[in-house]
């Protein structure tokens, strides 16, 4: 088979075990892909920025079933190639080059999402001085990056103007 015609398979890794699989494929003259992303993980109510893959657990790699099928279930790491011998699960290589093209830097730039907050939704403050109190969300302000909210994990009724980045629809 030309290397044109190899198929996209997804394998099932061990926890963190990824960069191990990855390095035992290349051996194997196997080409593999664990598309990364920067993440930000809270550590004692700091924010900082973290590299995961995009899909925790699973990685994709192309190769020749008849010569390589039997290494790979068994490499170290792997859990499992996913679906079964007679029907193995495969990627579109389209989707592969997709998200291949939206990386920088080696990693995966993510769209941001922006919620939209009605008044009378339950929110949390997901970071700044206000960080884990609950709350209702109230109105949009006119600059539509901030919003007003009622706090409701205090004895009274207050409001509070925030950036709307730091809440999160509960």
């Amino acid at each position: 088979m030309s290397g044109s015609e190899l198929l996209w398979y997804i394998l099932s890794i061990k926890p963190k075990q990824e960069q191990s699989v990855i390095k035992n494929l290349n051996i194997m003259g196997v080409e593999s892909y664990l598309p990364l992303y920067r993440k930000k993980k809270k550590v004692k109510k700091e924010k900082t920025d973290v590299i995961v893959p995009l899909f925790p657990g699973y990685l994709f790699c192309r190769f020749d079933f008849d010569d390589h099928y039997q290494k790979i279930r068994y490499t170290r790491g792997v859990k499992k190639v996913l679906g079964n011998k007679q029907s193995l699960w495969i990627i579109d290589k389209d989707k592969v080059e997709d998200i291949k093209k939206r990386e920088e830097d080696g990693l995966v730039i993510m769209k941001k999402v922006e919620e939209n907050f009605k008044p009378g939704m339950k929110i949390i403050v997901d970071e700044g001085d206000f960080d884990g109190w609950e709350g209702i969300f109230h109105e949009d302000l006119p600059d539509e990056k901030r919003a007003v909210i009622l706090l409701t994990n205090v004895n009274f009724t207050t409001k509070l103007t925030i950036p709307k980045e730091y809440l999160k629809s509960l």
